[in-house]
């Protein structure tokens, strides 16, 4: 410990007094805030891009001139004077619409390594959508997102708040961490079941791959999600959306921001409610099982104190109802399906599932800007109640029921120490991270007995057949510091490290038992970078990652008492560019991921027992590649395509509970799609001045999927889900959109759970993923 902190000192460079002043400010139109404006200092290259809520900060020299220009509005040079805040309107240039030159892709801004950076000039493989992306792209929640990312798969199971994220050949477990670090307003939220919930009122939506635990902490071995809300602003601003959808699907949500003190104190509140009556259909009770109805609500306020000293509060409240555990299994009575043949699965429970979950999410972001660097305190609490509950047998027969409580409280503090001078060659971050995190989870199943002994008929009486009922708590303590050290005008070094601690605790009340142990990791992050052009970077990198272990309910035959860390080291080396005036980017990324302690999931039927749990493989290999691409083909054309592949497997499977799992050496890593890729077309015509036309076709294709390392042959085939988005938009604040999702209507699983995994009796189980449905949505800005 005292090595790092003596290391972590040398990230703490000397404060030089120079005759240069920071800028900050927000850049907008009459309407909205504006992303990737491009503001230089006049008569230099010195020069920042507004990030994805508008706002930038650039430092410059005392008697600088800022010259502020966007595409499709009038350039505007301010002369700063003394000051310290800039905001600025720009007012569109309407000769723009009869211009014949076809300009190319804005710089996009993201939050990849937790402050505002261009995408293209960092040593990162990074996917960012704007506000304008998201709602012209549809997208509504993660799963519709990682649709157009390749490498990432999001898929839902179960009930409300199950997840499965894959990224870069690294799954997400049930009941355990996902792989990646899940980020709302630069807070990390702990909890996985809260990676699916409704996104609305967004800036920015990006996922940063390869093991980010330098950056962001714990779990993030695969990478990091990053959400970004619109903020509160200083004039009135309100926005309201309606939509109607298949299903009976109705939705409304609704953002309102303005300042309460002008110049001092403002607001924004915002809101969504979705409720359908579901798109599938039980022919055992005559039901529709995947009904829900979601209700979230968000507000914030900034207090701008001082020129140097801001406060935020936000806090967000989730509840969603909704049908559960709606497994289909063979129509046919058959005991095992073929998954290249899932066509007349039907869903025959006789018991309706149910589902809940409630969140409350809120922080306190305190900020105060020293003259060369800014210090920060995010203070945040996170309270989640998940229950699921209905049929566990799946059949038209009344034999089993099953029910599960799984709740979390996470409180978390951070302080941060940043330079904020943009003209130096070294910027730097130094912090320290503490976190409590009680999670508790009770399983419940019940069987009528009167199926397993004569006359083996119902009785009506359901009696336990195993209980597990249990609380895992971690308390983690972090140190981190990272460096950005640009060594010319075409080399860049970076170097991260953190020290995260866990000291894990289980009370288990079904055994009589408590239980601790410790896990601690120390997460570097290596980068070089070199620029031989101006729009042409060349990377390579190396990060280390760490998803914490834990403890199970109990020991069994296939997993131990305990689950071990799981650690990866990755290598990357990747190419970035833009071509012919921005109107062409390619991006290309090659990966090598070693794991120790691979994390994976095990149910364990052992009448009258049915124990979940989790283990290890000893060790992984994966590797993989990512070719990202925009193409302005047009000024009305946008075509934009990527594609990954990933070869993930077992190479040293070793043994957990009593079960020796060598066997499994060589085997395709579970849940893995061996490739996947996007292609997508987009036009956006002006009509008019007041009246424009946009549509995308939008082709996302699925790979191959192992779902059990015991069963090499169950594999489910390639899918490709075709989605259609219409619209127009009328004097820049009505917006009209029709919409089309898996408009072809393929059949595809989302989970295939095999009885023979369990080695016990049953059918197999899949969870479908949504049949074609279509759409239309209102909105309008005020």
């Amino acid at each position: 410990m005292k090595r790092f902190l003596i290391l972590l000192a040398f990230f703490i460079p000397l404060t030089i007094v120079a005759q240069n002043i920071t800028i900050a400010g927000n850049v907008s139109s009459d309407i909205e805030s504006l992303p990737s404006v491009n503001i230089i200092e006049k008569g230099t290259t010195n020069g920042v891009v507004s990030d994805f809520n508008g706002n930038y900060t650039i430092t410059v020299k005392q008697n600088a001139t800022l010259v502020f220009s966007f595409l499709g509005y009038e350039t505007k040079e301010i002369a700063i004077q003394g000051k310290k805040k800039i905001n600025v309107i720009l007012k569109e240039d309407t000769s723009f619409l009869n211009e014949i030159v076809v300009e190319g892709f804005a710089g996009v801004v993201g939050q990849a390594r937790r402050r505002a950076e261009s995408i293209q000039s960092i040593p990162e493989s990074v996917v960012t959508m704007t506000a304008t992306e998201i709602e012209n792209a549809g997208i509504t929640n993660l799963q519709s997102f990682s649709a157009q990312v390749p490498n990432v798969n999001f898929n839902t199971s179960q009930n409300v708040g199950v997840n499965f994220v894959t990224v870069r050949g690294i799954p997400q477990i049930r009941n355990g961490e996902a792989p990646i670090s899940f980020v709302i307003d630069g807070v990390t939220v702990p909890d996985s079941n809260l990676l699916n919930q409704e996104l609305f009122d967004l800036a920015m939506v990006e996922v940063v791959k390869g093991p980010q635990g330098a950056l962001y902490g714990k779990n993030a071995i695969a990478g990091a999600i990053n959400i970004v809300t619109k903020k509160p602003t200083n004039s009135f601003r309100n926005k309201v959306n309606i939509g109607y959808a298949s299903g009976n699907t109705i939705k409304g949500q609704g953002a309102f921001s303005g300042p309460i003190v002008k110049d001092k104190v403002y607001y924004r509140v915002s809101g969504s409610y979705k409720k359908s009556d579901g798109l599938f259909y039980n022919i055992t009770n005559e039901t529709v099982p995947d009904y829900f109805d979601d209700y979230s609500a968000r507000g914030q306020l900034y207090f701008n104190v001082t020129d140097d000293f801001k406060i935020t509060l936000s806090g967000q409240y989730n509840n969603i109802n909704g049908g559960g555990l709606y497994y289909h299994i063979p129509a046919n009575g058959a005991s095992t399906v073929d998954p290249n043949e899932i066509d007349d699965v039907v869903a025959t429970s006789d018991v309706l599932g149910k589902a809940f979950l409630k969140n409350l999410f809120a922080f306190a972001k305190l900020e105060y800007d020293f003259e060369n660097m800014k210090l920060q305190s995010v203070t945040s609490y996170n309270k989640a109640e998940r229950n699921g509950s209905g049929d566990l047998d799946h059949s038209a027969a009344p034999i089993l029921l099953q029910d599960q409580d799984s709740n979390s409280e996470v409180f978390n503090q951070e302080f941060r120490l940043s330079s904020k001078d943009t003209s130096s060659k070294i910027s730097w971050d130094l912090g320290a991270f503490y976190q409590r995190n009680e999670r508790y989870l009770r399983t419940l199943a019940q069987a009528d007995f009167g199926f397993f002994a004569p006359p083996f008929a119902p009785t009506g009486t359901f009696s336990d057949l195993g209980v597990s009922d249990f609380t895992n708590t971690y308390n983690t303590i972090a140190l981190f510091g990272f460096l950005d050290y640009k060594l010319s005008d075409k080399v860049t070094l970076s170097f991260g490290l953190r020290y995260d601690n866990d000291q894990i605790e289980q009370v288990n009340p079904a055994l009589g038992s408590e239980d601790s142990k410790n896990d601690s990791e120390v997460q570097p992050k290596f980068s070089i970078s070199y620029a031989p052009y101006k729009d042409v970077l060349l990377f390579a990198n190396y990060g280390r990652g760490y998803r914490v272990g834990g403890f199970n309910a109990q020991k069994t035959t296939i997993f131990d008492r305990e689950y071990q860390a799981e650690t990866s080291d990755n290598y990357e080396l990747g190419f970035k560019s833009s071509w012919w005036n921005n109107r062409f980017i390619l991006n290309i990324a090659a990966f090598y991921t070693s794991l120790n302690n691979q994390q994976q999931y095990g149910l364990q039927l052992a009448p009258p027992n049915i124990i979940l749990g989790n283990y290890n493989y000893n060790r992984s290999n994966i590797k993989g590649f990512e070719v990202d691409m925009k193409l302005r083909a047009s000024k009305y054309l946008d075509i934009i395509a990527s594609y990954g592949a990933v070869d993930a497997s077992i190479k040293e499977a070793g043994s957990a509970g009593d079960t020796d799992r060598t066997p499994f050496n060589g085997v395709r890593t579970p849940f893995v799609p061996q490739d996947s890729f996007n292609i997508s077309l987009q036009s956006n015509v002006p009509v008019s001045e007041s009246v424009s036309l946009r549509g995308i076709l939008n082709l996302k294709g699925t790979g191959e999927i192992l779902w059990h390392e015991e069963l090499p042959d169950l594999k489910s085939p390639r899918y490709n889900l075709l989605d259609l988005r219409f619209g127009a938009s009328f004097n820049k604040n009505l917006d009209i959109t029709l919409w089309g999702a898996n408009i072809l209507d393929e059949k595809y699983a989302q989970e295939f759970y095999s009885s023979q995994s369990i080695g016990g009796p049953g059918q197999d189980l899949i969870w479908l993923g949504n049949p074609a449905t279509y759409g239309v949505e209102l909105s309008y800005k005020f």
